[in-house]
């Protein structure tokens, strides 16, 4: 009977987690030419921006919220967790209502809390894509700046040597060649 435990749907994260140590065992992202662009780029999103944070905070409101909900409302933990995700991603389908004054400030609490940091989830998501564009498109900017003043630095040498070449004085007159021109 405790053999089966495992295999009991709630701990299908730890399938996941297999997964991840079988990818990670063979070296299957770095034979993929991803190993460096992925991780680059995934811990930039879930650390850099906060991103992990606030899906922790998330869940636990939501784990937190639906465990409370059930026990107040003497539903199921399923029933629960699904009033939970639809209370705050603001879905609100109406299927399952709090009837009881607990449910109910347990529901407040939720929609206030929930729905602040869903919107700060897609806010997140959102500016991280909008900066990396910024970023490029900055980098772009800055490459076609460089690009002409190399030009321009050019130009300017050419034109220097161009006016020395100009420049070269010629024979200066002397003394007495400036006394036969006056005389002439």
């Amino acid at each position: 009977m405790i053999a089966l435990i495992p295999s009991h749907p709630i701990f299908i994260f730890f399938r996941i987690a297999r997964i991840y140590s079988i990818v990670r065992y063979y070296n299957l992202l770095w034979r993929f030419g991803l190993s460096g662009k992925l991780t680059n780029a995934l811990h930039k999103f879930l650390y850099d921006t906060g991103f992990i944070y606030l899906l922790s905070i998330s869940l636990v409101i939501l784990i937190f919220s639906s465990l409370i909900f059930a026990s107040f409302e003497h539903d199921s933990l399923q029933n629960s967790l699904w009033w939970a995700i639809s209370t705050a991603t603001t879905v609100g389908y109406g299927d399952i209502t709090p009837k009881t004054d607990g449910g109910k400030i347990i529901s407040a609490v939720l929609m206030l809390g929930g729905i602040g940091f869903i919107g700060l989830l897609t806010s997140t998501i959102t500016d991280f894509f909008t900066s990396q564009d910024k970023h490029n498109d900055e980098t772009d900017v800055l490459k076609d700046l460089t690009k002409q003043v190399t030009r321009l630095s050019r130009q300017v040498n050419q034109l220097q040597k161009e006016l020395k070449k100009e420049a070269v004085p010629k024979k200066l007159p002397t003394a007495k060649n400036h006394q036969k021109n006056r005389r002439s």
